[in-house]
Formats: C-alpha cells, sequence, structure tokens
C-alpha cells in the first residue's frame, strides 16, 4: 500500500494545468475534489477527518 498523499490539479477547458496542490504529510489522503469560493478552497477527501481548506 503506497503511504497516504493527497494531490489535486485544476484544468482548463482544453485540458491545460493551470493549478497543482500536494499534501505530502497525508493528512488529506485520497482526496476526491475541491470546492472554490471567492476565499477558500476546501479540499474533500474519502478518509480524512474533516474537511480540509486552505485560502484561496
Amino acid at each position: 500500500m503506497p503511504p497516504a498523499y493527497g494531490h489535486v490539479m485544476a484544468f482548463t477547458e482544453d485540458g491545460k494545468i493551470v493549478a497543482v496542490l500536494q499534501d505530502p504529510s497525508g493528512a488529506y489522503p485520497e482526496t476526491t475534489g475541491v470546492t472554490e469560493t471567492p476565499e477558500r478552497l476546501y479540499v474533500h477527501s474519502l478518509h480524512a477527518r474533516g474537511l480540509g481548506w486552505r485560502p484561496r
């Protein structure tokens, strides 16, 4: 089994990568998505103990 690691990417409609976020600490393993608001990015995970967030 690989170590826990969170990783999300943002793409344009034509497939260009515009942002990459990584969490090598494993606090948000098996990341499933991100919800974007004007102030924050909320990180969703299958196995994290809570909802992660960071300033936008």
